[in-house]
């Protein structure tokens, strides 16, 4: 099962039998919450002149996050009005992502963070003092950040805070997906990706990649010159 890692899911769109898109929807829907779980997922779409469908009808349903992600699921048809339409998302192997794509785009930094606790396993692990760590590059995906203070695993949930702004300090949470080693196999990082981030989370976190990239920009245009 191919999930959205907690993104927000900004369009679905509904293709018929035949592959033909039939109802794609911006705003008037309501995306399952339980998806990874074993409970009938409904997808709920409201509008008007919607196409019908007749009920137990085979649909596909195409996702799209607000990172970008396209994840196809088979559906079934449940509900079918002119002003509604609800569908039964299957969850079995023929779920697939439609594209392979860097999520966000990336940027090249040199911050500070502090982890504050760990939960592994359903156990939370808690320091006394918070656990030094750089954050080598970030989206508003996630990090890649560096720790010497502990040896972290993949799947681990890490409570972490990063100074973005001087007057703003990112608060989040964090899942490690791959631990990198270097040639001699020790740990040299952390690839992690942000759980849940709030709209103003992720609006913090553009402007400290605008700002990175502005002063990027003003240095290669000060470089030029001086050529």
């Amino acid at each position: 099962m191919l999930l959205f890692f907690g993104n927000k899911i900004i369009k679905v769109e509904i293709l018929d039998k035949n592959g033909v898109t039939a109802v794609v929807s911006e705003k008037n829907f309501v995306f399952p919450k339980n998806i990874e779980s074993s409970e009938e997922s409904i997808l709920i779409i409201k509008g008007r002149d919607l196409r019908e469908f007749s009920k137990g009808e085979r649909v596909h349903v195409i996702a799209t996050s607000k990172g970008g992600d396209r994840i196809k699921y088979p559906g079934n048809v449940t509900v079918s009005l002119d002003t509604q339409l609800n569908v039964s998302i299957i969850k079995n192997r023929d779920t697939e992502v439609l594209e392979e794509r860097r999520r966000y785009f990336k940027i090249k930094v040199n911050e500070r963070g502090r982890v504050l606790f760990v939960v592994r396993d359903d156990e939370t692990i808690r320091f006394e003092e918070p656990i030094p760590m750089e954050i080598r590059d970030i989206n508003i995906g996630g990090v890649f950040m560096a720790c010497s203070g502990y040896n972290f695993q993949v799947d681990d949930f890490v409570c972490m805070d990063i100074d973005l702004f001087i007057d703003y300090r990112l608060n989040a949470v964090a899942r490690i997906l791959r631990v990198q080693r270097d040639a001699y196999g020790e740990i040299s990082g952390y690839g992690c990706e942000f759980q849940g981030l709030t709209a103003s989370q992720e609006d913090y976190i553009g402007k400290f990649i605008y700002k990175v990239q502005f002063a990027q920009r003003q240095k290669d245009i000060a470089r030029e010159l001086d050529y």
